[in-house]
């Protein structure tokens, strides 16, 4: 027996393209069979259990769908996950299902449908409306701007990105302040009755490696990376993703690229961009895999509303620009493609495929993980992991060692509480 959920949807995708969509729900991976090339189950990263099984896609027809399901009308495939149940014995059979394989499964299933344009659907507990006619035209999806900095971080003391945000978003764009913010929910931190003081404190003495996230409308999620590395990686980013439509209706569009740009500039960023699409979730800045030794896979697999080059990057990348939508500062270089937020498709349009050359965007196989694999031919070479024993190399080791000796601290002084 199995809790079983369903996403009717209108596209039909491949193991390839399926094995994406599992591995871009966190702690999640495909099993391929390779010689079918089917996924044959999902399981755990981490402990590398079963977490529920994968059938479909099954063609429909019009008449497969049960009436007055509208929820799913113009559905061509089906895809059915199911979490197997554990089974106990004892005066009866006792069913349950695991929790953490039951909220994988959900969230792969709100990813799967957004990737098919479908609906997810819960047998257990779907009560279907009654029939109705279907309305003439669908309403539109929704429209998100996601913002994103980058910049290289090898010190374990500089501490200073929350506090710069906060100052450049209250000067240059106030739909980027928080209403409530904090390391965990419920947020701790509220504005206006705590004082930006408080924000900075926050983040420099709760967010060693946790993120601080920001919240309230218009922001619909916002996370300011912690302010050391972990063992692995040596970027930090800030991100912020809104609604565009609620931007339109605060007419805050205009004040986008110079907090963009202002906030660029002043957290010393080697790159950042802003990209509208019709997905929660995904953008064209591929993740990096943990096999990738350099802190950067490359640049955007799509082109992106605005992009923005810190000076090494700028000085490779502007053979490639068109100078006509350059700006060229002390800091850095600013590339906006049009005047208003645009979508991919439509700036393939102006650009051609690849906007960019394939050397500078990193190497990934989506049948395996939509992470990089590979990093990209040509970037900075201070994006590199640097050669052992350079002076770069050393200083690295010794931040490392400094947060090894920071965590081992910690861990003694919660010893020492709980006695």
């Amino acid at each position: 027996m199995s809790y079983d959920l369903e996403v009717y949807g209108k596209i039909s995708l491949t193991a390839r393209e399926l094995a994406k969509v599992v591995s871009s729900v966190r702690g999640l991976k495909a099993a391929v069979d390779r010689r079918s090339q089917s996924i044959s189950s999902i399981i755990h990263k981490r402990g590398r259990e079963m977490a529920f099984e994968l059938d479909g896609p099954d063609q429909l027809e019009p008449e497969d769908i049960p009436e007055g399901w509208r929820a799913v009308a113009g559905a061509t495939v089906l895809y059915s996950i199911h979490v197997p149940y554990d089974v106990q014995s004892g005066a009866g059979f006792l069913f349950s299902v695991d929790e953490a394989s039951l909220a994988a499964a959900t969230a792969f299933a709100a990813r799967l449908a957004e990737r098919v344009d479908g609906t997810v659907i819960d047998p257990q507990a779907y009560e279907p409306a009654d029939p109705e006619p279907a309305p003439e035209q669908e309403p539109p999806r929704p429209r998100f701007l996601h913002l994103r900095w980058y910049r290289l971080l090898d010190d374990a003391n500089d501490k200073d990105l929350a506090g710069i945000y906060l100052r450049t978003a209250r000067e240059f764009f106030t739909p980027a302040v928080p209403s409530r913010f904090g390391t965990y929910e419920p947020f701790q931190g509220r504005f206006p009755r705590d004082d930006d003081a408080q924000f900075d404190a926050m983040y420099r003495e709760d967010c060693y490696i946790g993120d601080l996230m920001l919240a309230g409308k218009p922001i619909e999620h916002g996370a300011i990376d912690g302010w050391t590395n972990d063992l692995e990686r040596r970027t930090q980013s800030i991100g912020l993703k809104f609604e565009l439509e609620r931007l339109v209706k605060l007419k805050a569009l205009d004040a986008i690229e110079p907090f963009f740009v202002a906030l660029a500039e002043r957290t010393g960023c080697f790159f950042a961009f802003a990209e509208v699409n019709t997905s929660r979730y995904g953008t064209a800045q591929p993740s990096m895999g943990v096999t990738l030794k350099d802190p950067w896979s490359g640049l955007p697999t799509e082109p992106q509303w605005l992009t923005w080059f810190g000076p090494e990057y700028a000085e490779l990348v502007a053979p490639h620009l068109d100078p006509a939508r350059t700006t060229v500062t002390a800091q850095g270089t600013l590339y906006r493609w049009t005047p208003h937020p645009a979508e991919a498709e439509e700036l393939r349009l102006l650009s051609g495929d690849p906007w960019i050359p394939a050397d500078f965007r990193g190497v990934f196989d989506p049948a395996v993980d939509e992470r990089c694999s590979q990093a990209a031919v040509v970037m900075p070479e201070s994006l590199r992991y640097p050669a052992p024993g350079s002076p770069q190399a050393l200083r690295i080791d010794a931040h490392y060692a400094r947060a090894r000796e920071i965590a081992a601290n910690s861990r003694t002084r919660a010893a020492e509480g709980r006695r």
